[in-house]
């Protein structure tokens, strides 16, 4: 009997002595391991960084820019937006089409079937308010209306237009929309134009063969098609002196002047100063465009047109449905550049605009408040449950006693009360209750990382405090398969 009696005793102190010994090169294998993981982790960061793209080029441009027709203004600024795209592993792939008109639809047609793509677009053109359409910007230079006719013929105002025959290029095209619009003016409507629907290389063809009186085209001055027909069919500009009232009455349009000599100065073409009528150049996104994408082209375009900056935001668009200005473009526009994050992390800026992140760690903030603010509350709550079972603990034999000094007391000392010993059993199942509960905390998922420790530091202070109760109930006459440790 006294040999049991010392066995708790002798048990503390082995326990206490006890040391893990790490067997020789350990240490060295963990640090081994710990390396390899390290590399590892590289490696994998890497394959990420290639795999979607953390690099300064335009891999993530993968569109279509509508542009117009060939050899037009449009249609080679976007062949050279492509070819710098291309150099730099995007792809841009540039469609011809009539003009402005179908730009807009085929743009609103590609957004219905969630294909990205872009569009130059002539300021005025009407836009369904339902397609989805937005603008990334205006092109710098504006576009000029220009009325070819033959060199012989002179136009001094409008009303020497009475009869006359037009030709306004193809019906889509947004030349064709701004002439009817001019000439839709009540004043003009009783002049009997005759409007008529070619392209510019045959309505330029029957000016010169004295079929059409006119031939109307909205393009950059400067482009290699206008020269092109103009010196084939000798062809001059048109000017009438009352063109600044009919700017005046459309806000969409502006004037300007061309000088004379500008495509001809052997044969003067223009032979005086021309004033025109000068309208902007509109760049268009449908929804599909994501960020990168509608980045991506702000970069082309300021690479390509030095003044595109300088020239945007736009202060005013006069379309029919007026374009918002897409959030990326005014971002763009107030920076001067992109956001580090649209250069070395496209993919992520399409998830979510930078301008969103501090929402994002602000609700990643509050979220990992609150659920350290319930794990403290669950902690606190078995903490008080555990000091509560051990205060009656203690009351079974010395409230002022550690559990060091309890397990330390002679047998004399033990539980022999049939009421203590319920007591005390009563205890030790709450104290597994809590034990078990502290488990579950433990492994739950609103337990921050790094709270699993406290949750463990209870588990030994509830260990210890069973441990005590083991040894109070060890030697109990009521309990005999305690004193034994074996079932009956």
């Amino acid at each position: 009997m006294a040999a049991r009696l010392a066995e708790p005793v002798a048990f503390t102190r082995e326990h206490r002595s006890y040391r893990i010994t790490n067997p020789p090169g350990t240490f060295r294998g963990k640090a081994l391991l710990r390396l390899f993981m390290l590399l590892a982790a590289a490696a994998a960061v890497a394959a990420l960084a290639s795999r979607f793209g953390v690099s300064h080029d335009y891999a993530y441009l993968r569109a279509a820019l509508l542009s117009g027709a060939q050899g037009g203004w449009y249609h080679t600024l976007a062949t050279r937006l492509a070819a710098h795209a291309r150099q730099e592993h995007g792809v841009l792939t540039v469609v011809p089409t009539a003009g402005s008109i179908e730009n807009v639809r085929l743009l609103a047609e590609a957004g219905q079937r969630c294909t990205p793509a872009f569009a130059l677009v002539q300021d005025g053109i009407p836009v369904p308010a339902d397609a989805g359409l937005e603008m990334l910007g205006r092109l710098p230079e504006p576009e000029s209306l220009l009325l070819l006719a033959r060199r012989n013929r002179t136009f001094l105002t409008f009303a020497d237009l009475r009869g006359a025959s037009i030709g306004i290029g193809p019906e889509a095209s947004g030349t064709a929309y701004l002439l009817r619009q001019v000439f839709d003016d009540p004043d003009l409507q009783g002049l009997g134009v005759r409007l008529s629907y070619y392209e510019l290389t045959d309505q330029a063809r029957l000016v010169s063969q004295g079929a059409l009186d006119l031939a109307a085209v909205v393009m950059q001055e400067d482009a290699e098609l206008l020269r092109t027909v103009v010196h084939q069919y000798d062809l001059d500009i048109a000017t009438f002196q009352d063109l600044p009232g009919l700017v005046a009455r459309h806000p969409w349009l502006g004037l300007g002047q061309i000088p004379a000599g500008f495509y001809d100065l052997v044969r003067p073409t223009p032979s005086l100063d021309k004033p025109v009528a000068r309208v902007d150049t509109l760049v268009v996104a449908n929804s599909c465009a994501r960020r990168a994408e509608r980045v991506a082209l702000l970069m082309l375009l300021t690479a390509e047109l030095p003044g595109f900056l300088q020239a945007n935001p736009p202060k005013h668009a006069y379309s029919a449905a007026v374009l918002p200005l897409a959030s990326e473009a005014r971002q763009y526009f107030i920076r001067g550049e992109p956001e580090i994050a649209d250069l070395y992390f496209p993919w992520l800026v399409d998830l979510l605009s930078p301008a969103y992140w501090v929402y994002f760690v602000m609700a990643a903030t509050i979220l990992f408040n609150v659920l350290k603010g319930i794990s403290r509350f669950r902690l606190w709550r078995i903490d008080t449950g555990r000091e509560r079972l051990e205060r009656r603990v203690k009351e079974l034999t010395d409230p002022g006693s550690t559990h060091a000094q309890i397990r330390a007391l002679p047998s004399g000392h033990r539980l022999t009360d049939a009421n203590a010993c319920a007591t005390a059993q009563s205890i030790r199942d709450q104290l597994s209750q809590l034990r078990a509960r502290c488990q579950r905390q433990v492994s739950s998922i609103v337990t921050p990382m790094g709270d699993e420790m406290f949750y463990r530091y209870q588990q030994s202070l509830i260990d210890e405090a069973t441990t005590t109760l083991a040894l109070l109930l060890q030697h109990s006459p009521n309990l005999p398969e305690i004193a034994t440790g074996q079932a009956p």
